[in-house]
């Protein structure tokens, strides 16, 4: 009798179907990333709510910006762990590790152990931003892997607004209760840090469940585990079948064979080919356009709240409905001490200097509003993902469009609408992750994976200090100057892979 030839991976994947074990994988893996969201985003209103800490403006800003500098730090090494140690494995450690480091932190005695703490919690949970698509995307078969993909960015996309939800009702409770051992008192903002953290606590503990990604155990070169786990999974995705999967061997078209090195050598060595042709091209066109994404979205959605404060102030105290957001935005701090102390008395001016205790309420409705709107759309271009190419200029088109139109706007309410479209930039990380794993091999997909994160840190870093404080004193500039920056990233996304092969 003949041996059977060895089965392609892409096949053997194919032939264990799409069913409850995908379904469960991507569900586990979007709370993660929801947990990783809700954390990092929501230790800003953690910080904002801290009043017995003490904490000045200066350090505010240290404490608020420490999230991203770990991420800056971290994600080269998490991205050498996944592609060597193992998706599952970055996801476990890193996840149950964090949600440790911020329940310690709800027990900080100043601002500097707080600081600490979150640096090292975010240091780890970091690693779930690249590890959880890929996973996803090695044990899903291709016609659902981009779209699972993007369902996994809606949670993402969603975080802010959870983090905002669950941090209203918190610090609505009323208690103080002594540790004496630590000279602290037990207030609501500590449980929030707890109440912030539960999710990543659940999503570590879920993960255990699951299996490592088969191709990454067939890459090294484990494929006796790699074709027990492709049969596990066959089994749970056809539980009505009694029909078993039959595969005796297993290869790997774009398998790189690995080799037992140092930690620096072996990054250097994963993520060089990424700099270097045939893939240099693609990776610094990558590259630019998630830094582009990030900076738009995420720095724009730090000064959110602050922003639409001004405007809900402005036009609380006078009766004119024109001028656009920059002229409300761009007001001196004298006359907006002098109409909030007019329109709301001056125990109730809010400065910088003092702290409140609690979250407003048009914060947490603009967050939660604007999130789940993003959500929901991200949901329904994760049924369009054959024309990903095009949804992706289309709404990088749509941001541009919006942030030169903005200034222009004769009144506020249009100006603010406009304000939140330009921010849609977010809507397509999802579309960039399924460029990561479907134009990268196995061997260096978790560091490009990694290396993209880190650059969209490093534009969110700038773009807050930067470009944040640019707008309340040069706005009108700012934002053309910002459109044109988005319009950069369409002509980088114009020369992406066609959505269809071109037939000749």
């Amino acid at each position: 009798m003949d041996k059977e030839p060895p089965t392609a991976f892409e096949d053997a994947l194919e032939r264990t179907g799409n069913g409850l074990y995908n379904m469960l994988l991507v569900l586990t893996c979007g709370l993660i990333l929801l947990a990783i969201g809700v954390d990092l985003f929501g230790f800003g209103l953690v910080v904002a709510a801290a009043c017995d800490l003490n904490i000045t403006v200066s350090q505010k800003g240290i404490l608020t910006s420490l999230p991203y500098v770990g991420i800056l730090l971290v994600s080269f090494p998490w991205g050498y762990i996944s592609d060597t140690r193992g998706r599952k494995f970055s996801l476990i450690v890193s996840v149950q590790v964090a949600f440790v480091l911020s329940c310690l932190a709800s027990i900080s005695t100043n601002w500097l152990f707080l600081a600490l703490m979150k640096f090292f919690s975010v240091c780890f949970s970091c690693a779930a931003n690249s590890a959880t698509y890929t996973l996803v995307g090695e044990s899903c078969i291709k016609r659902v892997r981009s779209k699972y993909m993007l369902l996994m960015t809606c949670l993402l996309i969603l975080s802010p607004g959870i983090g905002a939800i669950l941090t209203y009702p918190t610090l609505l409770l009323n208690f103080k209760s002594e540790i004496p051992l630590l000279g602290i008192h037990f207030t609501p903002w500590r449980l929030l840090i707890i109440v912030l953290a539960i999710p990543s606590g659940i999503g570590g503990i879920a993960i255990c469940f699951f299996h490592e990604s088969p191709k990454f155990l067939i890459n090294s070169g484990r494929n006796d585990e790699a074709i027990e786990v492709l049969k596990s999974m066959h089994a749970i995705n056809n539980r009505c079948s009694k029909e078993s999967l039959q595969i005796t061997s297993i290869y790997l078209e774009d398998a790189v064979a690995t080799k037992q090195t140092s930690l620096f050598r072996a990054m250097y060595e994963l993520s060089a080919p990424l700099f270097r042709p045939p893939m240099l091209w693609r990776t610094l066109q990558l590259f630019f356009i998630v830094a582009v994404v990030y900076f738009t979205n995420n720095s724009l959605l730090v000064w959110l709240p602050y922003v639409m404060n001004l405007v809900r102030m402005n036009l609380s105290q006078t009766n004119t409905t024109t001028g656009d957001i920059c002229t409300l935005i761009s007001m001196k701090q004298e006359s907006i001490t002098e109409s909030t102390n007019t329109t709301i008395g001056t125990t109730n001016n809010v400065t910088p200097d003092i702290c409140l205790g609690y979250i407003e309420n048009n914060v947490i409705i603009t967050l939660f509003t604007a999130q789940c709107i993003y959500a929901f759309l991200t949901f329904v271009i994760s049924y369009l993902m054959k024309w990903r190419r095009t949804v992706l200029l289309s709404i990088l088109c749509i941001s541009t469009v919006s942030g030169a139109l903005l200034s222009l706007m004769p009144e506020p309410i249009s100006s603010v609408f406009l304000l939140m479209v330009f921010t849609c930039t977010n809507l397509g990380m999802g579309i960039l992750a399924s460029y990561f794993v479907d134009l990268y091999p196995t061997s260096c997909r978790g560091m490009v994976a990694c290396l993209s994160i880190m650059v969209g840190r490093t534009s969110t870093f700038v773009g807050i200090n930067v470009v944040g404080n640019l707008i309340f004193y040069h706005c009108h500039i700012t934002f053309y100057m910002w459109s044109l920056l988005v319009f950069s990233s369409v002509v980088a996304s114009w020369f992406l892979p066609p959505d269809k092969p071109v037939k000749h």
